[in-house]
């Protein structure tokens, strides 16, 4: 075999400019590495590295900041972005670089071959063209549709003042790196060729002809935006005219209880020995499906904000944190995408966190409530915290803890001056419900007075909260209680029955009883009598039982019809909780308020109006001097039983 041809550095220089492949700053910088000196394979590849970089600086910083658009949680700081723009950029450099090498090296090797033969450098001409119009069209659609994933419900049909500056730079971006692949491939294969036949120019483009491709990529872009428009379907309220609550004069109470089995409860409130959520349960309730996932954040933030887990943002208790950012990201413990968490983590690319408010993106209904006006109080939420302080008193899902440690806030309660006098408080509070739990279960040597304890203690201490920061002149109170799903988990969940004999299976059946006639006498401080004219709602979810059962929204009050059933939905707890507010309910939910529990007298009185939406939730930044709790928040939860 002939050894290929070394022109000289000067020579290859005055053919390459001939056929006008030195006329840009972009081809200079490509075509650098093209001498005469250096073989097929070596130019090949420090050309496709150049082109890789420049994909990388394109890319990088573009794909951090959409996903700073599609997970706030991931990008929290000028640091998050700029190490994300770095990951993203190797990723999307590597990829361009093995793309563009393996057309530059193909199609440079069969011109070079080609000698005289322009028939064949004219086939590489073309080959070129569709290695360059690969890369091109493949960047476009992929970012294009990155666009279309990570911008919210309805902004690319009401922001086009940003998606067409954003489709504008997705079609110079694709053509540019299409462009430097053309190229980089037919400067090599120029070089190579023994004699470089027209066959091999570049050819020039004119502004016109390079308009008439940019805005045929456009239109592209523009209808890989559209592919999947926002529908409205099933809505036949227009937007209200403003934002105005209906005045309802009724008062709320959610008592949102975890891990509560109905069928269970049905026997004992037979029996008499559960007056209290008897009480709850005289009006009219939805059966709710089980839960789309056996994990309480999931759940409860989907119940709180009526949107499902991929609108929200928390997907469970555990995430990943991306090393180098304080950014985490969605986890998963199925598929693909569970390898891919084992192997991030084994190479410390991603460590296990805990879900946080910080990844919730969909407003809550004492958020909304909040925003509207009214006075609202919310204790122990699933990703409550960071709490804010413009959403009413909250008492976040980390506020005990920072009432047992102390320390300087971080936002674990909201308002801030409301900390000192818990505090102050709090040994009090915490040592009378911890002698309530031990008064409640005082058997030390049941085996399952541990589990009893623990679970009691969770509930008992939340409540003698409650019972300090409800206001009874509150618009809206809720408090979330999850001792009966700890109870239950630890004494008949997964596992905990697993080859037990009847004997100790009926001891352990019948603590759990216990459990229920113990959180029927600790609720009664917060539940209001008929004659107060408040509405009463008892939230509940099956928990993280084996066999998932039904959840409901029960009802009760003078407003409510009494001891009606009806199907529903977990997405349809927030706007009819909002409904007995008078607040509108939002387009963008997924359910709808169910008026038909209320009494005629009431839904006439209190019309269901609809808004657009509800507006993105905006996080304030966290102090400066904050102590944080992430720590012993895993181990608390540890602890509990909620992860390993």
């Amino acid at each position: 075999m002939a050894a290929e041809p070394r022109p000289s550095v000067d020579d290859l220089r005055t053919r390459l400019r001939e056929l006008g492949y030195l006329d840009a700053g972009v081809h200079r910088f490509v075509l650098a590495p093209v001498r005469g000196s250096r073989g097929t394979v070596s130019v090949a590849w420090r050309s496709s590295v150049r082109i890789g970089l420049l994909a990388a600086l394109l890319l990088g910083p573009s794909s951090a900041m959409a996903l700073g658009v599609r997970w706030p949680s991931l990008v929290t700081s000028l640091r998050d972005t700029v190490v994300l723009a770095l990951y993203l950029g190797t990723l999307f450099g590597a990829g361009t670089t093995v793309i563009a090498f393996a057309a530059t090296l193909a199609l440079g090797l069969l011109a070079a071959r080609a000698g005289h033969d322009e028939r064949v450098q004219v086939w590489a001409q073309r080959l070129a063209s569709v290695a360059g119009a690969f890369v091109a069209v493949a960047c476009l659609v992929y970012l294009a549709l990155w666009w279309r994933t990570v911008s919210p419900a309805g902004a690319i049909v009401s922001g086009v003042a940003w998606t067409l500056p954003v489709l504008v730079g997705i079609v110079a971006i694709s053509m540019l790196l299409g462009h430097t692949v053309l190229v980089a491939t037919l400067a090599l294969a120029a070089r190579g060729a023994e004699v470089a036949t027209p066959a091999l120019r570049l050819r020039s483009r004119s502004w016109v002809l390079t308009l008439a491709l940019g805005s045929i990529a456009f239109a592209a872009g523009a209808g890989l935006q559209f592919l999947t428009p926002v529908s409205d379907e099933g809505s036949s309220v227009h937007a209200a005219p403003d934002l105005r609550k209906t005045e309802t004069a009724v008062r709320l109470t959610v008592l949102a209880v975890d891990g509560l089995d109905f069928p269970f409860l049905e026997r004992l409130q037979a029996a008499g020995r559960t007056p209290r959520l008897a009480d709850l349960l005289s009006g009219s309730h939805l059966v709710l499906p089980a839960s789309e996932a056996p994990d309480p954040a999931r759940t409860w933030t989907s119940i709180a904000t009526g949107q499902p887990a991929d609108v929200h943002g928390v997907s469970g208790i555990e995430t990943r944190r991306v090393s180098g950012t304080e950014g985490t990201v969605p986890a998963s413990d199925s598929g693909l995408a569970a390898v891919i968490e084992t192997a991030t983590d084994f190479v410390r690319l991603t460590r296990p966190a805990l879900s946080t408010g910080l990844q919730r993106r969909a407003k809550t209904f004492w958020e909304v409530a909040a925003e509207r006006g009214l006075r609202t109080v919310v204790v122990n939420w699933w990703a409550t915290w960071p709490a804010a302080e413009r959403s009413g008193i909250v008492l976040s899902d980390r506020a005990t803890l920072r009432l047992e440690r102390g320390g300087g806030l971080d936002d674990e309660v909201a308002p801030a001056t409301l900390y000192p006098s818990l505090r102050q408080a709090w040994p009090a509070l915490r040592d009378a419900a911890r002698r309530r739990v031990i008064d409640s279960f005082p058997d030390a040597s049941d085996p399952d007075a541990a589990a009893l304890r623990r679970a009691g203690e969770q509930d008992a201490v939340q409540v003698a909260l409650a019972a300090r920061v409800f206001d009874r002149a509150a618009d809206l109170r809720a408090i979330y209680l999850p001792g009966l799903d700890i109870a239950q988990h630890a004494l008949v969940g997964p596992g905990g029955g697993a080859g037990l004999p009847a004997s100790v299976m009926a001891a352990r059946v019948e603590a759990l009883e216990r459990y229920y006639v113990f959180l029927d006498a600790l609720i009664a401080p917060l539940v209001d009598s008929p004659e107060s004219g408040s509405v009463m709602a008892l939230v509940a979810d099956p928990g993280r039982s084996a066999s998932p059962g039904s959840g409901m929204l029960a009802l009760s009050g003078p407003v409510v019809l009494p001891r009606t059933v009806f199907g529903g939905l977990a997405a349809d707890v927030m706007p009819t909780l909002l409904y007995v507010l008078g607040i509108p309910s939002s387009q963008e939910l997924p359910g709808r308020p169910r008026t038909e529990m209320f009494q005629q007298e009431f839904t006439a009185r209190v019309p269901v109006r609809m808004i657009e939406g509800y507006g993105r939730r905006v996080l304030s930044p966290r102090p400066p001097t904050a102590i944080p709790l992430d720590q012993e928040m895993l181990d608390r939860l540890r602890s509990l039983g909620y992860v390993r």
